[in-house]
């Protein structure tokens, strides 16, 4: 018989418990699966992450992660956002096991699979936790939907193609 020292009290005790790789995701202690990302979600991710990573590391202002690396948001959430960026006075949320706070900023590549998450139930959670930019990307046709976040609201700006325009960072990359 087996017994269950540590009974887990929320889906991310769960979460802990799985296999490393499993494709999911705990959002108010509810689990999303998500398959792997096809080619045209991996091609855009890789040259927004490259040109993201490059000013990071010129003006040496924090760090950019890229999924798989676990975001607990509170105990019910554990999210791996596809691109996200922390920058240096906020590198104390980088734990060995993953990131215990909210990035500052947070890039999505939308996948057929995964949409709603993306669109709807991340965005809820980015904002209640107060990640201040918010990037959704359509790599079909380069769209991005930019969220920034203003008295602790999300406000939606005007829709950009091949580009991304960040205030934290003070500069437009274009992928």
């Amino acid at each position: 018989m087996s017994l269950i020292l540590n009974k887990p009290k929320n889906l991310v005790d769960v979460y802990r418990l799985l296999p490393e790789g499993t494709p999911i995701q705990v959002i108010n202690n509810r689990f999303y699966m998500s398959p792997s990302p096809n080619y045209q979600h991996f091609d855009v991710s890789d040259k927004i992450i490259e040109t993201l990573k490059d000013e990071v590391k010129k003006k040496k202002s924090g760090r950019v992660f890229f999924a798989p690396v676990d975001v607990f948001m509170g105990d019910k959430n554990a999210v791996q956002p596809d691109i996200f960026f922390i920058g240096s006075a906020n590198q104390h949320i980088v734990q060995e096991d993953g990131i215990y706070g909210a990035p500052e900023l947070i890039v999505e590549v939308l996948s057929p699979g995964n949409k709603n998450a993306d669109l709807i139930k991340k965005r809820n959670l980015y904002e209640q936790f107060g990640v201040k930019e918010y990037f959704i990307v359509e790599p079909s046709d380069k769209s991005v939907i930019t969220y920034y976040l203003k008295e602790g609201k999300y406000a939606e700006e005007k829709k950009q193609k091949g580009k991304l325009v960040s205030k934290i960072l003070k500069k437009s990359f274009s992928f």
